[in-house]
Parts: structure tokens; C-alpha cells; sequence
């Protein structure tokens, strides 16, 4: 099957051409000739589209999917987890002790703002090309779903960030005047983009094989949903929500274990998913995560290890069937893989003795040699399990608890968990929000959902981080597991240094801050 991963290592060559800058912005194109040259065919025009695709989650492992397991580690689901290798530009994120200039904060901006070029290009040169419409129209929704894929990222971790939406703004002196942007801009942009792309997009059902993998209308109305959802406008997240659900395009995988196997490929139930191969030609074209994620017992680096805590909230819910496809234990069987029945989490150099599941390869279905950027299993952004309980979340807060509870009850009746039907008022909403911690464990959503949910106005990471923090607590005052209290080299205290004035956003990258002259202006307290 002819899948995008493929068509865009095609394209790397020629986007070199137009973005190969590793900075913010700072080089301008080569010229508008070649941009002719290279929009010349509906050919190359989809080459171009398809290198967008290739900055979703980077071109490797330190771009943007690092950030995102990062970000996981700065919650109560994960600690940094490797204690053999100190690195404090990681572990000091995840423990609030944040390093400004990280260069996983660089990579993360820049990353995402070359995808933001590649699509501006995209968006500025298509209309002209002398081609099908439908398929004009499909690649013009492409790149406006994945502009405001880009931006939504950027907000949610930088909030107000430069908007840029032509590539004649990355020419000089333009560039160096940018400025921040309102948050309430960025989110505006971000809904006109997605609604383009709803109007412009097929559905899943409609893409030819070849072509799975493509953003489609359901993906950009899912994403519009949680676009609504973080900014709070209820009404039109359940809306959106029920449009996914509806469709009838996506189905829930009977078995939650099927999700992130390495054999299912753009399952029933993803609705945006990047795929990976495994191809030894070529470099960075497989996934990181298995690597980066995986135990350093078992040929990984051991960072993002999952918390006694979090094995403690399925445990309180009776819910095995997701806990032994979320987490992996020191000593036991590993669900699904029969070749390993005592699994090596290598507790003297991982803070918890437990390892990501849900990013792990079954011996038998290793390619040779097992290594970062050849290992063929997919990365899901966006799922129906997902789109279920925005749904479930924005009808509570909408003021309509029998639909909340429908969509919390779909989620449940998978793992063979009852619903309490009579739920209503703060137990239901901390039902839902429960749910979701148990269903998107590790997929890296917790952070930014500890960010968005709040408790009479507090946003909840701040009653989670913090001196007085819960996880804090549990940690220092509580938490007797055996691996977690005995390697404390991560500390127990782990987001003991929580600002909440300061670290409900990350810092701009000082470069990012120089590049502009100063233009734009720092995050409060960094």
C-alpha cells in the first residue's frame, strides 16, 4: 500500500529547496521562480503537501514528539523515568525547574513553524495550478488543517505566538518585526482554517488506500472540537463532537489492546494518525517513541516511565483490560507478548520500574535491528475514544448530563466497566475527567488536559504540581511502591516547584526572542 510516510520521503529534496531552515523563520525562500517551477505540475504540488505531513511529528526525535513526551513527564502520569543518564534540560522540565533555552523548546517552535511556511506556501501557490478541482480543493484542506494543526500545538504551549500566513512575511525586515499575537487571535485563526478544511476535505471512506493517512474532514472536525473544548465553548465541542461520532466513519477497536498494535495500521477508530515503516534506506522514516519510551532494560533510553499514581487510578477503578495494554511492570508478563514473561524495567536506572505499553513492540514483530527510525508502528493524535468523551466533557458542561453520560458509557461498555447512569452534578464531570486519564493514558492528552480542566477556576495542574500538590503529597507523605521510594535519583518531590503564575505555559525561546530584536516578548516569570 502507497502510504503518505512514502510520498514524502519523495519530497524531502525539493522542500530543502524552499524550508530548510532550522530556525524561526529566519531564512528567507530562494525566490519565486523556483516556487513556479515547483508548483508547475499537480505532481510536485502533492509532493509539497505530503512534506507538511513529515513536521507533524518531526523529522526526528528530538523535533516535537519528544516535547509531547516531555509534556507527559511534567504530569502525574509520568516521571522523567531515566535515572542513569541526568539530563536536567529534561528532567527540569518535567519537574518544573524549567531551563528557558532548552533545545526542545527550539526545536518545538522551530519545527512547527517551517510546517506553518510549508502550508502558507501550499495555501498561496495551489489555487493556480491547473488541476482537478476536487483534488485542488482536498490539498487546499489539507494544508489548512495542518496550519491549524501547527498553531493549536504552539498555543497551547507557548499561548500568544506570532501569526504568520504568507510566505512573503519570512522576507526581510518583515521578519524581524513580528510580534506576539492574542491567544484569542491564534484560536481564531486556528477555527477558520479548520472550518476550510471541513468544507474542503473527503471523508475517510471517500480517500482511495493509497491515500489513508490524509487528513479528512472527521479528522478536521475532531480537532475542531478539542479546539472548542480547550477555549471553553461548550456547545460547539459537542456539536462537533457528535458530527465525528455520527458519521459512522469511525468505530471504537473491540479490543483496547488493538489500538497501538503494530499490525493495525489506520484502525477502525483513528481518525488522525501519522504512520510509520520500517525501511533501512532510508533514516527517521519508522517511530521514536518505541526507543525513546521504551525500558533501558529492553534496547530503549528509558524517559517518560509511568507513576505508581497512575497505576493506582485504574487499579481504584477495577479497570485491568486498559491497565496491562498501558503499563508494563518490572518482573511481569508483558500483555501480548508471549516470548517475555518477566519483562526487564531495569529498576536501577528507571525511577518507577514500569514502562509504556501502549509504544512497545512484541519481540517477535522487532524489525532487525531494532532502532529509532525503523520501527514500524503508528502515532495516533486523534481517536474516536477521544472525540467520545470531548463530547461526553462538553455535554456535562452544556448542560446536557444524559448525552455526557451515553458517550462516557460507549467508552466504558469497551472495557467491560459499568456506568453509573445516575450520575450527575461534580461526580459526573470528575467521572468523565477520570475516564479520560484512563482511556488516553501515555498518548501525551494529560498534560494539556490538567492545563484546560478546572476546579473553581483553578486549572487542575496546580492542585496536582505544586508544595501542596496531590501528587506531590502522594509521593512524599504516602506512596510506599517499592521502586519508586527506594531510586530517588528523581526526586520524590517531583513538581514540588509548580508556579502556577509562571508554568501553565512554556518560556519562548530566547533565540526566538533575539531573532525578533526583542519583538516579541517573553512568557511571565521566565
Amino acid at each position: 500500500m502507497k502510504k503518505i510516510v512514502l510520498l514524502c520521503i519523495i519530497c524531502v529534496s525539493f522542500l530543502m529547496v524552499c524550508c530548510n531552515n532550522e530556525d524561526f523563520l529566519d531564512q528567507p525562500l530562494r525566490g519565486r521562480q523556483q516556487l513556479d517551477d515547483y508548483f508547475s505540475t499537480p505532481q510536485n504540488a502533492e509532493a509539497f503537501i505530503n512534506g507538511i505531513y513529515k513536521k507533524v511529528n518531526g523529522e526526528s526525535w528530538w523535533q516535537a514528539n519528544f516535547q509531547r513526551q516531555i509534556n507527559d513527564m511534567a504530569t502525574d502520569d509520568n516521571w522523567s523515568g531515566n535515572t542513569a543518564q541526568p539530563r536536567p534540560d529534561i528532567s527540569g522540565i518535567s519537574a518544573y525547574n524549567v531551563f528557558p533555552g532548552s533545545q526542545y523548546f527550539n526545536s518545538f517552535w522551530e519545527n512547527h513553524y517551517i510546517g506553518i511556511t510549508r502550508a502558507n506556501i501550499s495555501i498561496d501557490r495551489i489555487p493556480a495550478i491547473e488541476i482537478e478541482e476536487s483534488i485542488k480543493r482536498r490539498m487546499l484542506g489539507e494544508a489548512h488543517f495542518l496550519r491549524a494543526f501547527f498553531y493549536f500545538d504552539l498555543v497551547r504551549n507557548f499561548g500568544g505566538v506570532p501569526i504568520v500566513t504568507t510566505y512573503t512575511e519570512l522576507l526581510e525586515p518583515a521578519i524581524n518585526d513580528k510580534t506576539r499575537s492574542s491567544v484569542a487571535d491564534v484560536y481564531k485563526l486556528i477555527e477558520e482554517d479548520l472550518q476550510i478544511a471541513i468544507n474542503n476535505l473527503p471523508l475517510r471512506s471517500e480517500y482511495p488506500a493509497k491515500d489513508l493517512g490524509r487528513a479528512t474532514k472527521g479528522a478536521a472536525q475532531s480537532l475542531l472540537a478539542k479546539v472548542y473544548l480547550t477555549e471553553e465553548k461548550w456547545a460547539l465541542a459537542q456539536t462537533n463532537a457528535n458530527d465525528v461520532i455520527v458519521s459512522g466513519e469511525y468505530q471504537l477497536e473491540p479490543d483496547f489492546a488493538n489500538i497501538y498494535s503494530v499490525d493495525n495500521h489506520h484502525g477502525v477508530e483513528s481518525i488522525f494518525e501519522i504512520d510509520y515503516i520500517n525501511n533501512p534506506v532510508f533514516q527517521e522514516i519508522g517511530a521514536q517513541l518505541p526507543i525513546t519510551n521504551g525500558s533501558r532494560g529492553d534496547q530503549g533510553w528509558g524517559w517518560g516511565s509511568p507513576t505508581s499514581d497512575l497505576e493506582n487510578a485504574f487499579l481504584s477503578e477495577g479497570d485491568n483490560i486498559r491497565l496491562r495494554s498501558t503499563i508494563i511492570k518490572h518482573g511481569e508478563p508483558v500483555y501480548g507478548d508471549p516470548d517475555v514473561t518477566s519483562f526487564n524495567a531495569l529498576p536501577s536506572e528507571n525511577k518507577s520500574g514500569r514502562t509504556n505499553r501502549k509504544y512497545y513492540v512484541p519481540v517477535a514483530k522487532r524489525p532487525v535491528p531494532y532502532a529509532r527510525g525503523q520501527i514500524a508502528l503508528p502515532y495516533i493524535h486523534l481517536r474516536l475514544a477521544d472525540v467520545l468523551l470531548i463530547h461526553a466533557e462538553a455535554a456535562y458542561f452544556n448542560n446536557d448530563p444524559t448525552s455526557a453520560k451515553l458517550s462516557l458509557k460507549k467508552v466504558r461498555d469497551r472495557v467491560q466497566l459499568p456506568t453509573d447512569m445516575s450520575l450527575t452534578g461534580i461526580a459526573l464531570r470528575d467521572a468523565i475527567w477520570k475516564e479520560r486519564r484512563l482511556e488516553l493514558a501515555l498518548e501525551h492528552q494529560r498534560f494539556y488536559d490538567l492545563r484546560r480542566q478546572k476546579i473553581d477556576g483553578i486549572p487542575r495542574m496546580a492542585l496536582i504540581m505544586g508544595p501542596n500538590g496531590s501528587f506531590v503529597k502522594y509521593n512524599t507523605q504516602i506512596s510506599t511502591d517499592p521502586y519508586e521510594t527506594t531510586n530517588l535519583n528523581e526526586s520524590q518531590e517531583k513538581g514540588i516547584f509548580f508556579d502556577v503564575s509562571k508554568h501553565l505555559l512554556w518560556p519562548i525561546p530566547p533565540k526566538e526572542i533575539q531573532l525578533s530584536r526583542g519583538n516579541i516578548v517573553q512568557n511571565p516569570g521566565y
